[in-house]
């Protein structure tokens, strides 16, 4: 029998892009919340109950990464992505942040291209108990053109291991592909309807797959019982990655009102991208970028649709999750939280909004809508103590000691419960042990 768990006297932020609720207590059974109820009705004195007392401490659910390159370290360009380090450093690379994604809030990740496949391995690492991470939805190799259609070249794909990335020049190869990573174990597909400035093969505003090739990869996704996202900037790649179907268009910085409109009628999810191509622009001299490279991209433009389309995004009613490009230089892993402030302090988006893009639209995303990302009966306790409320400053997040517990399944996997006074819920009991959950 699970004993239970009351974290008492919190202030609850519920995920909902709602206000928090001061003044309340959580109720934990095993893995899972029973009840959220004003502090006063809490079960404080019931026995089998051990009591965390919070003392005004925010709870919150635990975070998923929507958009997640988790074997990328400090890469300067593409062909670092995949040539800078062996696998096994990779690897060893993708564990540790991996591991360190929980102390920081995030209690799960959704790949977003994989390379090597070592997203499937970590799944499996942490799914057996080999690795402490966080919950994973594991993504595909990122399935590669060699050029927009009328520049195709299969000498490129020879220049690339398979194993490292997939490259495909016809439909059929596509098809293959995209079955054969889902074997491998991949439960959401990374495709490509448009280029990207700082790409060797295709520029934001070109196409990379074909309508064609982008409706045969959607379809054998489904088919297969998987997902499918797709790195598109340029509006004729949105407009052809809505058209196909994709479940998530990644960026999406170009995207015009029409297009808005029909992502939000069909319910695709948007994982935007404004924190990665702005530290690129303001920081990317201090990493070798020259003044003259950075004027040849044209992010400040797709900063400023960017700034234009978040607002209307929310009017819209469109699912969008945080998640940018992390592990380039300038955006290295570790700093997740100083996108969810860019789009507080730059984009003028209410912190208790974005926090749903991080918490309940996350876990959506990552297939766990109906089990995770709320604090709510019944959901599980996957779970952030944070000393502030992110709700109203939402840099808590990013500051050092801000994140004070970390719960995963109502097991503490970071930080600890040394700060909060711990009493039995048995009569006449003593302090439980320091970090007994």
């Amino acid at each position: 029998m699970s004993r239970k768990t009351l974290l008492h006297r919190a202030t609850v932020q519920e995920g909902l892009g709602r206000a928090s609720l001061p003044r309340h207590s959580v109720l934990l059974d095993g893995d899972r919340i029973e009840a959220v109820l004003p502090e006063g009705l809490a079960p404080l004195h019931t026995p089998g109950i051990d009591v965390l007392d919070l003392d005004g401490r925010t709870v919150m659910p635990g975070m998923t990464l929507g958009h997640t390159h988790i074997a990328y370290l400090d890469v300067l360009d593409g062909r670092e992505m995949l040539f800078k380090y062996s696998v096994p450093e990779l690897t060893l690379a993708a564990a540790r942040n991996t591991e360190n994604l929980l102390g920081l809030g995030y209690t799960a990740f959704v790949g977003a291209g994989s390379v090597a496949g070592i997203d499937m391995a970590l799944r499996r690492a942490v799914d057996a108990g080999q690795l402490r991470g966080p919950r994973i939805t594991p993504c595909s190799r990122d399935l590669m053109v060699s050029g927009p259609p009328e520049r195709r070249n299969p000498e490129v794909g020879k220049r690339i291991p398979s194993d490292l990335m997939r490259l495909a020049d016809t439909p059929e190869e596509m098809a293959e592909y995209v079955a054969g990573e889902i074997a491998q174990g991949a439960e959401i597909v990374k495709v490509f309807s448009s280029g990207d400035d700082t790409f060797p093969n295709g520029r934001s505003h070109e196409l990379l797959f074909t309508a064609e090739e982008l409706v045969i990869a959607a379809r054998t996704a489904h088919e297969h019982g998987a997902r499918i996202r797709a790195h598109s900037r340029g509006l004729d790649g949105i407009r052809n990655a809505i058209a196909a179907g994709v479940d998530v268009i990644d960026h999406a910085t170009y995207a015009d009102d029409a297009a808005l409109e029909a992502i939000a009628e069909r319910g695709i999810f948007v994982v935007p991208s404004l924190y990665q191509p702005h530290m690129l622009l303001t920081t990317g001299t201090g990493h070798g970028k020259t003044p003259e490279y950075l004027e040849t991209l044209e992010f400040e433009a797709e900063v400023a649709n960017t700034l234009r389309i978040l607002p209307l995004m929310v009017e819209l009613g469109i699912p969008v999750v945080a998640g940018d490009d992390f592990g380039f230089a300038w955006t290295p892993h570790g700093t997740y939280a100083k996108e969810l402030e860019l789009y507080v302090t730059m984009a003028g988006i209410p912190a208790r909004t974005v926090l749903s893009w991080a918490t309940a639209n996350g876990a959506r995303l990552a297939g766990r809508g109906d089990d995770a990302g709320t604090v709510q009966a019944g959901r599980l306790a996957d779970l952030v103590v944070t000393d502030g409320d992110p709700a109203e400053d939402i840099s808590v997040l990013s500051r050092p000691g801000g994140i004070e517990l970390v719960l995963l399944g109502g097991v503490p996997v970071a930080g600890g419960t040394e700060l909060f006074r711990i009493v039995t819920g048995h009569p006449g009991g003593t302090p439980a042990a320091a970090g007994a959950v």
